[in-house]
This record gives structure tokens, sequence and C-alpha cells, in this order.
């Protein structure tokens, strides 16, 4: 199953404006406009530059200054065949950037906005040690760095860009969720000691009763009802003589996302080293560590697939099923999280050679999957209204009506766990009432048996009703 003909189109929409940039002689950025303003702090730059212009470099006169030496990180980009792509860090407010090149070309100025978002609901992330407070985490090495909150921080900022693009390219504008900022910009990373000791949780009984263990002493603990919580627990160990891999899981619902930190030590520790990771094709001890890497068992490999299933999870806390796109972050997509900043997958224990991808081969958010979000309470920029509207969904003998006093702009359709249709409307004229005979629904979901419909209002409320068998 290919990407939906949308997102085939915006590909092919950025292609013709590439070769229009490569037959100019300029530089080109693609996925931003010069002026524009952005609701997260790392823009994601691509575009294009002449071919024969050789290694571009980019700077940001007002970037974030860091260390104690009060230096902006120097800017990574990465180029192939006249394309790039570069991680820009932002501070608050006006960021003047310069694009240039070795020879050939006129520099280009250009200013991204940073305004922070206001919207109260957010993604919270926590380190959750046992009882005894020890941060640390498993490594293939004694030489690995202990610094969780720097891997946990640029993850979660990578997720952030990572999301806003997909969901600009499927025509929603660079939206995103929310994370915890300190009063000097910096995301938040909360280190919370669980009431148990390792051991207790290693030998918890499975990773649902783990789960549910986590939930209640989060919401007990630190209960917030504006957050979705990515939870990542330190004390993640495997067995060196049994294989066996303790308080390890990748669980999400409700407000939890449940994470064990058996990859941590491949994620990126800062945005300036992120493309560095996900180009690392260097091995690891899988003795020492969890191989998650669906046997590529290298650093880019491992990298890849753990936050983007990291994503996968804060996905279904945000409410998403699985879906049936294989690209969507929502089902194996997630495998595929770095070729959002890449051109290439580097050499792996599947491939001998480096694999240049096509722009329709990359993970995203499906149009299932982000039509959803566009309308979640976590992906509203700005503070949301008042309005306390919630659709109702009623069965008649031969059809499915909805209502809603706002408007209807999103409904879906299951089977069995998973989503397998959805429709939306116009955002400018939202019906108020929608029917569906059974037989329309069966067709649309393929000729199955569909099991749930759901539908969201403007406000983000929702409402599911199960279909009776026919």
């Amino acid at each position: 199953m290919k990407p939906s003909c949308l997102y085939s189109v915006c590909v092919s929409l950025c292609l013709f404006a590439a070769n229009a940039a490569l037959a100019s002689g300029t530089i080109e950025v693609s996925n931003h406009a010069s002026g524009s303003t952005i609701g997260y702090s790392v823009a994601l730059l691509q575009g294009t530059v002449p071919a024969d212009a050789g290694k571009l470099v980019i700077q940001n006169a007002d970037a974030p200054k860091l260390g104690a030496e009060g230096e902006a990180e120097q800017i990574r980009v990465v180029q192939h065949e006249g394309r790039f792509r570069a991680l820009v860090t932002l501070a608050e407010g006006e960021n003047r950037i310069e694009l240039s090149t070795e020879r050939n070309t006129e520099p280009l100025q250009f200013v991204l906005n940073y305004k922070p978002q206001t919207n109260p609901h957010y993604v919270r992330l926590v380190w959750m040690t046992d009882n005894s407070g020890d941060t640390r985490y498993a490594t293939p090495d004694d030489e690995t760095m202990q610094d969780y909150e720097n891997r946990l921080r640029t993850a979660a900022l990578l997720m952030q860009t990572f999301t806003a693009e997909r969901m600009n390219e499927l025509g929603y504008g660079h939206r995103t969720f929310r994370l915890e900022h300190d009063d000097d910009g910096q995301v938040v990373v909360r280190t919370w000691a669980g009431p148990k000791s390792m051991e207790e949780y290693h030998n918890m009984p499975d990773d649902q009763f783990w789960w549910r263990d986590i939930y209640g002493w989060l919401n007990q603990e630190h209960p917030d009802e504006m957050a979705k919580n990515v939870v990542l627990a330190a004390y993640t160990r495997k067995d060196e003589n049994t294989g066996r891999l303790k308080s390890h899981t990748a669980l999400g619902g409700g407000n939890l996302g449940l994470f064990g930190s058996a990859s941590v030590f491949s994620w990126p520790a800062s945005i300036g080293t992120s493309a560095e990771a996900f180009l690392d094709d260097s091995r690891f001890d899988a003795a020492r560590v969890h191989d998650d890497s669906v046997g590529r068992s290298t650093i880019w490999g491992l990298s890849s697939t753990t936050i983007g299933a990291t994503l996968h999870e804060m996905g279904h806390t945000f409410g998403l099923p699985h879906s049936t796109d294989p690209l969507d972050i929502m089902t194996r997509g997630f495998d595929h999280f770095n070729r959002a900043f890449t051109f290439y997958d580097p050499p792996s224990g599947r491939n001998s050679e480096p694999r240049y991808f096509e722009e329709n081969e990359e993970g995203y958010f499906s149009p299932v999957s982000a039509s959803y979000l566009r309308w979640s309470p976590w992906f509203q920029l700005e503070a949301p209204g008042n309005s306390q509207a919630t659709p109702k969904i009623e069965l008649s003998e031969d059809e499915v009506i909805i209502t809603c006093e706002d408007g209807i702009p999103w409904i879906g359709f299951h089977v069995g766990g998973d989503i397998h249709h959805h429709v939306t409307y116009d955002e400018q004229a939202l019906p108020k009432e929608v029917k569906f005979t059974f037989e329309e629904v069966e067709k649309m979901v393929g000729g199955q048996q569909p099991s749930l419909i759901r539908a969201i209002a403007p406000n983000g409320q929702e409402t599911s009703r199960q279909l009776p068998a026919r």
C-alpha cells in the first residue's frame, strides 16, 4: 500500500520546486517562507542548492547560546544531489538565518520567528528511576555518557519537529504538540523516583501490569489533566547471562506513554549531532543492551526505530489507533523516523551499502492520523475556546446519524482495533448532521465488518460508539 494521493501530490510539487531552483542557480528553502512564524523551537529547513555550489553553510545570527562559553551549536547540513536538510535551533522572537555556499551562489538571508505556544495542553517528559533515585541507564560500554536529560530532550524536540513537518505537508500548517519549557526556554525533563525497587519492577508479571502500576503512581503523585506523559524507565536492564530484558516496553494510552530506556544510549545528545546519529553505521554490544532495530543492528537503525516508537506510543495517548498504512507512524512507519532528516539509510545488518530512498518512502503521519490530530486539544497552537459541544452518534435500523451543534470536522471507522477509513469536511462549512447507511459504512471499510465509529468536534471533544454485527 502506498501513501495517499494527497501526500504524493505534495511530494511532486516539492520536486518541481527543487528542479526550478536548481535551474535558477539560487539557494531555495521549500518548506518555510521567510518571515513566517512557528510555535516550536527547532526548525527543519529543507530545499535546494545548485549542484555545483559545493558545501552549504547555515548560520543563525540569533541562535541560543549554549554551555559555559556561551556559543551556539554548529548547524549540521545534510546534502544530496542538490537537496539539503538541516535542523536549526531558534531563539524566541526573530531569527536571522544565512544560507551560503562555497561558490556560484548569492547567500540567502532568511528569517524565521519563534513564538511559543499558549495552548495549556502539553507533553511532559519524565525520567523515572526506582526508589533509589539512580538515574543511570544501560549502555553497551563503559565510555558512553550518562546524559539522559540531553538525550530525552533532543528526542522530544525531534519528534515535535517531525510532527510539524508531516502535518504541514498534508495541509494543516506547522502544527504540533507543545513541550514543557522552563524560564530559560529549555525543554524540561522531570526526574522522579518511583515507589518500588528495581527488583520489584523487574519482577512484575507482564508489561500491562507494569503500565497500570506506573499509570496509578503517576496520576496519584503527579496529576495534571493538561499533560500527556512520556515516561522513560531508567532501570531497564538486560541480563547478560539469560538475555532476558527487564522492565522494557513500549505501551501508550490514556495520558501515559511508557518506555524502557534500553536504547537511549543511541539517541543524539543535541540537535547539532542528530544527523550524525541517524547516519552512524557503527555496531554495539547486543549482549549488554537490547537490539530493537529490526535487524539493522546499528546506532542509526536503533535510534530511528526507538525514537519513532516513542512517537508512536505518544500518538496513542493523543487518541490515535493503529492504521493500515505501512509508512504511518501509527504502524511500522516509525522505523523510518530518520528519513525525515537525511537522504539515505547507511549500511546496516540488512543492507551492506547505503540505500538512498525516495521522498514517498519516508515515515510520516498518514492522512487518517494527521486529520484526527488536527482537531486534538494537544494540537491547538493557541488556548482553545470555551465551547463544550460534543458529537452525538445515534443508530437506527439501517443507518448511523452523527450530530454536533458546532459542526463535524472528522469521522473515523474502525475494523477491530485499527482505523480503516475516515471522512473529513471543509473547515469553513462543517455539517451539523451527517448520515451513513450501514451498507455505505461497510463499503468504506472494504466490505469488512465495521466495529466502531468515532466523531470529533472542532473543540476536540470526541464520541465513539460500537457498531452492531450485521
